[in-house]
């Protein structure tokens, strides 16, 4: 019963924290500076980027440093791959012509989506710990008060 209400807690945490971003298709040929893209790779682009991003790039994450009309200067934020792989980058600048890139996109964070999904996990989590136990402070049975000051003496001497 615990593993399938924790399962369940986790995947709604997921669901509730991929809805922090929107995303919006790009309309512009030349995108402003640090604007968020996501873009796909077209199959020519994979093979002539293949040096720079990585052999067999389907997808590009980045922040827009300069654009023009026919090429776009990205600093990278992460690859993902043909193999399923998703490789992190520090914000490397690369240049790619814009033949390459299809079905560009913005990504923003929206705030007022993060706000609502942390309180969410954050009621939650509450929740749960009520329900299993977590939050309970000292033992029911406990009918002791609580001791007062106490010095250790040498020798272990109470006084």
């Amino acid at each position: 019963m615990k593993n399938r209400v924790v399962s369940s807690f986790a995947a709604a945490s997921v669901a509730l924290l991929s809805a922090c971003y929107t995303q919006a298709p790009l309309d512009v040929a030349a995108p402003a500076p640090s604007t968020r893209i996501v873009a796909q790779v077209t199959d020519a682009g994979a093979a002539a980027l293949g040096n720079t991003i990585g052999a067999g790039a389907l997808e590009v994450e980045g922040v827009i440093a300069e654009a023009t009309a026919d090429e776009w200067k990205i600093q990278m934020l992460r690859v993902d791959d043909k193999f399923g792989v998703s490789n992190p980058w520090q914000g490397q600048v690369v240049a790619v012509p814009r033949q390459f890139l299809t079905r560009p996109h913005t990504r923003r964070l929206d705030k007022t989506r993060s706000y609502l999904a942390a309180a969410g996990i954050t009621v939650g989590a509450v929740l749960a710990a009520r329900v299993f136990g977590g939050l309970i402070v000292g033992d029911p049975d406990d009918t002791d008060p609580v001791p007062q000051a106490t010095i250790l003496l040498p020798g272990g001497i109470r006084r």
